[in-house]
C-alpha cells in the first residue's frame, strides 16, 4: 500500500495529467497582481528626443532611468499623429477603424462612443479606484474620455470655428503646464484607494503657449524683440522641463511606498516633424511623427533592457491586462507585450496608422499640403507602406533598416514589397469613404462644420456629395468599382480614387 508523502506526490500528479497542459503553464507563470498602473502619456514627443533613445547629454534623467528599471521599445508605431485618435487606442487597445476616432474635429467620429471598453472602465468593474489628470482640451469628456473614471481632472471646452476658419479651440486657455499637472496629480495619489488605476497626459512639449521657466529655455534661439521662437532647442527644452516634472511624480509614488507595487506605462501620443520632410508639425506619418517612445516597467521583473521589434500602441492596454490577470470583455486588436517584455520568443507584428485629413475640420494644413488628404501607413518587418489612395502614385515606400530617416522613396523599385504590404493593409480594411453629416451627442456647431465642408470640396448645399472612391484587388488595378461587394479579392479590397473621377 502507497502512504505518506508518496501518495501525496501521486495523487497530485494525476490531478495535473487531469487538468492538462495548462496546469504547467500556470506553474511556471507569474500569478496575476493588484498592482496600481500608472500611464503617462506624453502629447506630441519625439522618441529621439528623449536620451535613452539616443538623444546626447542628460535631457531626460528621469525617463532615462526608468528605461533602465524595465524595457524601451525602440519600433513602437502609434495608430495616428493627432491626439483624441491615438489616445483612444492606447487606452482601448483597438485599431482606429474598431474604436472609431478619426478625427480631431468633424460632424462624427471624433469622440469615443460610450460604452467602448477602456483601461479605466475594465479596471473599475475589477474594483479598481480609477483617476485622470490631464493638460490640455484634446483628451477631455469632450472626446469621450471620461467614461469609468472616479476622478477626471480635466479641461470643459468646445470646438468652434478659428480665425484661419477651421473648427479649433482656445489653446491659451485650455491647457496647462506639466508643473501644475503634476500637483494635481501628486494631490491625487495621496487620496486613491488601492488598488489605483492612474492616467496623466502631459502636453508641453505640443506648442510653445505655456514655456518652462527662463533657466530651461536660456539655450533657444530668439527673435529680434527677444522673444523665444519655435525652434528644435525650444523644443528640446520642453521635452526636459517635462522630464523633470515625471520625476517629481515617481519621487511622490516612491515616498507613498507605492512605486514597488506599480506598474508603469510611458508613451507618446505621437510626434513632431519639427521640419524634418519639410514639415513643422503633426498630421502626417512619417516616422518622426508615429515611431513614439514607450517605456515599461513592471515591478520586481528583470525585463529585457530593449526590443527592436515593430510593436503597436495597440498593444498597451493588453499587456496592462494580462499583467493583472484580468480579462477584457470584448477582444482587442492588439496583443500583449508579455513574451518580448520576458525575453521569450513572439510572433511578429503588423503596425497600422492613418490621418483622414481630408474630412477633418480642423486640418489647415491641407491648403499646403493637399497630397495628405488621406494616407494609410502599414510597418511589417523592416519595411514601411505609405498609402495615399487618392493619388496612389504618390505613395511612398521606405526600407527602414538601411533608412529610417526616410529619405529614399522605393516605391517605384520594389513592387513585390509594395503588394505584398498592400495586401496587409488591403485585409485590414480602415478605409474612410465619407465625411460625417451627423453630430455626435456632445454635438458640433453644425452650421459652422458644413460650411468649413464645404470650401474643403466634400460638401454642397445638404445634398450628398457625388461618390469619389472605387476599390480594387490589390495586384489587380485593371478593375475599379464603386462597391467592394462586387469583387472577390482573397486578401481584401484597395481604396484607390473612383473610376468617374
Amino acid at each position: 500500500m502507497i502512504r505518506g508523502p508518496l501518495l501525496l506526490a501521486l495523487l497530485g500528479f494525476v490531478l495535473l495529467l487531469a487538468l492538462g497542459a495548462g496546469a504547467f503553464l500556470l506553474l511556471g507563470r507569474q500569478a496575476p497582481q493588484r498592482w496600481n498602473v500608472v500611464v503617462l502619456t506624453l502629447d506630441t514627443t519625439r522618441a529621439d528626443f528623449l536620451g535613452c533613445y539616443g538623444r546626447p547629454g542628460d535631457p531626460t534623467p528621469n525617463l532615462d532611468a526608468l528605461a533602465a528599471l524595465g524595457t524601451r521599445f525602440d519600433l513602437a508605431i502609434a495608430t495616428a499623429s493627432v491626439t483624441p485618435v491615438s489616445h483612444a487606442s492606447i487606452l482601448t487597445g483597438l485599431d482606429n477603424r474598431e474604436h472609431g476616432v478619426r478625427v480631431l474635429s468633424g460632424m462624427c467620429g471624433y469622440a469615443l462612443k460610450r460604452g467602448t471598453p477602456t483601461l479605466a472602465t475594465i479596471l473599475k468593474a475589477e474594483g479598481y479606484a480609477t483617476a485622470a489628470v490631464h493638460s490640455a482640451f484634446p483628451v477631455s469628456a469632450y472626446f469621450g474620455f471620461d467614461e469609468g473614471y472616479d476622478v477626471f481632472e480635466s479641461f470643459e471646452g468646445v470646438i468652434g470655428r478659428s480665425q484661419a476658419g477651421t473648427m479649433s479651440w482656445p489653446l491659451t486657455e485650455l491647457q496647462r503646464r506639466s508643473d501644475d499637472t503634476t500637483a494635481i496629480v501628486v494631490e491625487q495619489l495621496a487620496a486613491l484607494d488601492e488598488p489605483f488605476f492612474l492616467w496623466v497626459h502631459y502636453w508641453d512639449p505640443h506648442d510653445p503657449v505655456l514655456l518652462p521657466p527662463e533657466e530651461w529655455t536660456r539655450n533657444a534661439p530668439r527673435g529680434p524683440r527677444g522673444e523665444l521662437v519655435m525652434s528644435r532647442e525650444l523644443y528640446g527644452a520642453e521635452v526636459s522641463y517635462l522630464d523633470a516634472q515625471i520625476g517629481r511624480l515617481f519621487a511622490a509614488l516612491q515616498a507613498s511606498g507605492e512605486w514597488d507595487r506599480t506598474l508603469v506605462v510611458v508613451v507618446a501620443d505621437h510626434g513632431e516633424g519639427l521640419g524634418d520632410h519639410g514639415w513643422p508639425f503633426h498630421r502626417i506619418l512619417y516616422q518622426e511623427q508615429i515611431r513614439v517612445p514607450l517605456l515599461v516597467r513592471v515591478p520586481g521583473l528583470a525585463s529585457t533592457p530593449a526590443v527592436p521589434e515593430v510593436v503597436s500602441t495597440v498593444d498597451i492596454a493588453p499587456t496592462v491586462l494580462d499583467y493583472l490577470g484580468v480579462r477584457p470583455p470584448r477582444a482587442m486588436s492588439g496583443r500583449t507585450l508579455r513574451p518580448l517584455l520576458e525575453g521569450r520568443p513572439d510572433a511578429p507584428r503588423t503596425a497600422f496608422a492613418d490621418q483622414i485629413n481630408g474630412y477633418d475640420l480642423n486640418a489647415a494644413m491641407l491648403k499646403s499640403r493637399p497630397d495628405d488628404d488621406f494616407l494609410y501607413a502599414v510597418v511589417n518587418g523592416s519595411w514601411k507602406l505609405v498609402w495615399r489612395p487618392n493619388r496612389p502614385e504618390k505613395s511612398e515606400l521606405y526600407d527602414l533598416s538601411a533608412d529610417p530617416g526616410e529619405m529614399h522613396n522605393r516605391f517605384a523599385d520594389e513592387p513585390g514589397e509594395v503588394l505584398r504590404l498592400q495586401k496587409l493593409l488591403a485585409r485590414h480594411g480602415p478605409w474612410v469613404t465619407a465625411p460625417c453629416h451627423e453630430p455626435d451627442a456632445t454635438g458640433v456647431d453644425r452650421e459652422a462644420a458644413l460650411k468649413i465642408l464645404e470650401g474643403l470640396g466634400y460638401a454642397g448645399g445638404g445634398e450628398p456629395i457625388e461618390p469619389r472612391w472605387g476599390f480594387l484587388c490589390p495586384g489587380a488595378p485593371g478593375r475599379v468599382v464603386s462597391d467592394p461587394l462586387e469583387l472577390d479579392c482573397p486578401d481584401g479590397v484597395l481604396l484607390v480614387p473612383s473610376a468617374a473621377r
